[in-house]
């Protein structure tokens, strides 16, 4: 299995443990009709989003995995799939509502922290997943 495959996976795990968290926690804070945000909410959110780029620009090792020319080509290819991904999930959560509630409905605000987290774990999980189909298919010689 190639460093490459090994990323998709642990990303493809750690993409759906942490949709399960996050929903679950938007899901708590929207039944108990929470006003603002929470002050540890905030400083729980800034250490995750700060704590992969602190432990990236303080390793030994280079920034960048040594890929050969073969998995940059898949992941390139698999970028692409997953920027597809990404603006028809978009386009779908935007204009959906719309076209089923009609324009002059209300679209409770807990649902845009859920469009977000779905939209960027739908575009990880077909990146990860766009990864693995095309290492398999090029060990199958396909």
């Amino acid at each position: 299995m190639s460093k490459l495959q090994k990323s998709a996976l642990l990303n493809l795990s750690m993409a759906t443990v942490f949709a399960m968290i996050s929903t679950a926690c938007i899901l708590f804070l929207a039944s108990v009709n929470a006003k603002g945000v929470v002050p540890w909410l905030i400083g729980l959110f800034v250490c995750v989003m700060i704590s992969p780029g602190v432990y990236v620009l303080y390793r030994k090792k280079s920034f960048e995995v040594r890929f050969d020319e073969r998995e940059k080509m898949i992941n390139r290819r698999a970028f692409i799939v997953a920027a597809i991904a990404l603006a028809m999930f978009l386009g779908c959560a935007c204009t959906l509502p719309f076209a089923i509630l009609g324009g002059q409905s209300v679209v409770k605000v807990y649902y845009l922290p859920l469009i977000f987290i779905a939209t960027v774990l739908t575009a990880q999980f077909v990146h990860s997943a766009a990864i693995l189909v095309m290492c398999a298919l090029e060990g199958d010689d396909g």
